[in-house]
């Protein structure tokens, strides 16, 4: 079976809540501002919201909701979270073909903290050995995107080489913390197979271990002579850059947005930025104007995900973005 894209990572259940705690400005913290309280403390919330959230499935609705014959490739448990992770995965049309249902996990769980737009993730990762994440074998996609994930990841990295090689297919790469701790310079040989490299600005510079005053510019650079044909680094409310090897191109975030929820903005960005890619015949070398269009289209979807609560309620549609 052919498929557009093939999302791979975790589908998780998200809970956001917004605590009754005022937000403290003090340069002890590393934003300079955090929240407290005292433990034994009981804290009322002034709402509770459930959603449907990681990365995989964030970037698979995404697609999908764009008209993309999606699948994704992930593992749940076999609970009650995983349910609601299949409905919506039905509801948008996702294949489910490589999402496997374990009876030795529970699926994914995270906790927002939301305040003042900002928020606070805590993160249960069902899923530790992704060695048990498997990709079917009769599986074929123009494009694979390969979302954070854990360790054991070598078989998913020779899968995706293979199928690069084999079968021409595109590989996009959003690396997860665990990766970024690793190195760029320890994964070449995905480098230099990625179409497109999807980080944040801190991501970047860590993932080329550079020191904290390096510019974006440079880190970006040394991603692209390491092999990543694109490489986009998102940098919150001041929007997105990209690098293609001969040009830099950049675009602002609409300021005159409200920011309700920041959660998912970056998955937003990335389906927004592949669906301009997928949409038309990628060559070696990839237009310019091609790679303006893609980061309007990533910014329109992240800058309408991020005035609701959870990470795929604002997600648009092809006729959306280009309206």
């Amino acid at each position: 079976m052919k498929y557009d894209i093939i999302c791979i990572g975790d589908a998780t259940e998200d809970v956001f809540v917004q605590p009754a705690l005022d937000v403290k400005y003090d340069r002890t913290f590393g934003s300079g501002r955090g929240i407290c309280f005292e433990f034994g403390e009981k804290i009322p919330l002034n709402s509770v919201q459930y959603e449907i959230g990681g990365s995989a499935c964030n970037a698979a609705v995404g697609l999908a909701r764009q008209g993309f014959k999606t699948a994704i490739a992930g593992v749940v448990g076999d609970d009650t979270p995983k349910d609601k992770v299949i409905e919506r995965l039905n509801l948008e049309n996702v294949d489910q073909n490589s999402l496997t249902i374990s009876k030795k996990i529970q699926t994914g769980f995270a906790v927002i903290f939301s305040i003042e737009g900002e928020r606070t993730i805590f993160v249960y990762h069902g899923l530790r050995d992704y060695s048990d994440l498997k990709i079917k074998k009769n599986l074929k996609s123009k494009w694979f995107f390969v979302t954070p994930l854990g360790e054991n990841t070598a078989e998913i990295e020779k899968r995706i080489v293979a199928e690069v090689a084999e079968n021409n297919s595109f590989f996009a790469w959003n690396p997860g913390s665990l990766q970024i701790t690793q190195g760029a310079s320890h994964f070449q040989h995905l480098l230099k197979n990625t179409s497109v490299l999807f980080l944040n600005r801190e991501e970047a510079i860590k993932f080329t271990n550079s020191s904290i005053a390096t510019r974006t510019e440079e880190a970006m650079k040394r991603l692209r002579h390491l092999g990543a044909k694109i490489v986009v680094v998102t940098n919150g409310k001041e929007g997105a850059k990209a690098y293609d090897g001969t040009e830099f191109y950049d675009i602002t975030a609409d300021q005159r947005i409200r920011r309700v929820d920041a959660t998912g903005a970056g998955d937003a960005f990335a389906s927004g930025f592949l669906g301009r890619l997928i949409d038309c015949d990628m060559k070696e070398k990839v237009d310019p104007d091609l790679i303006r269009e893609a980061l309007k289209w990533g910014i329109k979807n992240s800058n309408s995900v991020i005035q609701s609560v959870g990470a795929q309620k604002g997600l648009l549609s092809k006729s959306q973005i280009e309206q």
